[in-house]
């Protein structure tokens, strides 16, 4: 290194010596100023400070051996060297978190005069209202129950339900939408008619609770002819739409307060085929992919996606069996269930195996490559699943025939959406004394209400009781 000398600045890049001009006197951007100089002895300052850090960091840092990096010893893995995929780290953390979940009792309903079983499990996240909708004797029945705040946690008593609905009808769906309204889907009714039953769900007090909820006033019935097989409520928007499938088609309601409209969307000429039991129009399942798009299942097999902007639809997928269920993970991804299978679908692919009039109960039906299978998926009579993106896990309930007997084995079945495995888990050992007919996941967002689970759980429903299963 070169001597200062005083009066001047030895520039290291030019490797000669300047004199230092004073500030009154060097122009304007000079190099060679008194706070030019200043400012790059600091700057020399610091760079020599940094590299000192970097060598000693470099010198006191723990190397891995360079054997455990050898192809045939395959420790990578081991010593975490390796980088994993995002799916493999949501695989393994999904494990490690179910592996500790613990089971406790939510709500159990009224009992009614006739046995009481829930099929519809709803619970409010911004308001922590439970709805539960299910059969009652030759009936159904639509329940609520506010919530009361308890050491800052939702909390249920028998003292806060309301019965929403109660009638001799079939109880098809119930959905909710991000606008605060509950639709109930109801048919078979005494004379063979059917109705649809939408109704704003009521907001907390200023407190969070519920303590002295008002009178709640029931739903507008919207009748009609058809059969109400399922509905889903548009994610986004303004107002609330709802997706309903019926046995005529596609169907949606829309609307704000009384004022609601029903309109029914039309599949392309010649693509559905009319038959006597109209099987190749009747929309079993449904979910909406975007606030434009809904996937809709038929009994056919067939897989229609409808745009609600150009109000044409078009068969993209068509499954093994009759559908039952269909559910969106994600934009590309749609999960789909029939009585005997449940599969993962990619809409990025392809369409193949699609069969301008599926007949699924043929030899000759075909259907299109899953992306993904669950082997192992053993469905309720009446398959009901729900998914967690947020872990990665699908749970479903459980079989309720072994071979020709009715199962004893009432478990809840826990799967990987990635590789469509069972994942093991405290509650695919517990055992519940009835079938359980409803599951429902809830994320752990805090925003979402300060009063809710706070972790990633999952609400089961068997006969009238609810339990909740989350990290102990």
């Amino acid at each position: 290194m070169s001597s200062q000398i005083p009066g001047f600045y030895f520039d290291p890049e030019k490797k000669k010596y300047f004199k230092i001009q004073p500030n009154h006197i060097a122009p304007a951007g000079a190099s060679y100023s008194r706070e030019s100089v200043k400012r790059r002895r600091l700057e020399q300052k610091e760079k020599q400070k940094k590299a000192a850090f970097d060598q000693r960091i470099a010198r006191e840092r723990v190397r891995k051996n360079g054997f455990l990096h050898h192809p045939l010893i395959g420790a990578d893995r081991e010593v975490g060297s390796q980088p994993t995929s995002r799916n493999l780290r949501q695989e393994q953390y999904a494990r490690i978190y179910v592996s500790q979940l613990g089971r406790r009792k939510v709500h159990e309903f009224k009992p009614w005069p006739d046995e009481y079983s829930i099929r519809n499990l709803i619970r409010h996240q911004d308001s922590g209202i439970l709805i539960a909708g299910g059969q009652r004797g030759q009936g159904s029945a639509v329940s609520l129950c506010f919530p009361d705040v308890e050491n800052d946690n939702w909390t249920y008593n028998q003292e806060m339900e309301r019965v929403l609905l109660k009638d001799l009808y079939r109880l098809s769906s119930l959905s909710q939408s991000h606008t605060g309204f509950l639709l109930a889907t109801m048919d078979s009714g005494p004379r063979g008619d059917s109705f649809l039953a939408p109704l704003m769900l009521p907001a907390p007090d200023q407190g969070g609770d519920y303590s002295q909820p008002s009178n709640l006033i029931h739903p507008i019935r919207i009748p009609g002819k058809s059969s109400l097989w399922c509905s889903a409520a548009c994610p986004t928007g303004p107002k609330a739409i709802f997706a309903i499938g019926t046995s005529e088609g596609l169907c949606t309601l829309e609307g704000y307060g009384s004022r609601w409209g029903v309109y029914r969307k039309q599949f392309p000429p010649g693509t559905v085929r009319r038959a006597r039991d109209s099987s190749h129009a009747e929309v079993m399942g449904l979910d909406w992919i975007s606030s434009d798009v809904i996937a809709c299942g038929l009994r056919s097999s067939a897989i229609f996606l409808h745009d609600m902007r150009s109000n044409g639809s078009t068969m993209r997928l068509q499954h093994p069996d009759t559908i039952k269920k269909v559910r969106k993970l994600d934009p590309y991804r749609l999960l789909v269930a029939g009585f005997n299978s449940l599969q993962m679908y990619d809409l990025r692919y392809a369409p193949n195996g699609i069969q301008p009039i599926p007949l699924p109960l043929s030899r000759s039906h075909t259907s299109t490559r899953p992306y993904v299978t669950f082997p192992e998926y053993s469905p309720y009579f009446f398959p009901d699943f729900d998914l967690s993106s947020e872990l990665g896990l699908l749970a479903s309930e459980p079989n309720q025939f072994d071979g020709d007997k009715v199962s004893k084995d009432h478990r809840v079945q826990l799967f990987s959406l990635n590789t469509g495995k069972t994942v093991p888990s405290p509650i695919s050992n517990y055992r519940y004394s009835e079938p359980a007919t409803s599951v429902l996941f809830e994320s752990g967002d805090e925003d979402l209400s300060p009063y809710g689970p706070q972790k990633p759980s999952l609400l089961v429903a068997s006969e009238a009781q609810v339990d909740q299963w989350i990290w102990k």
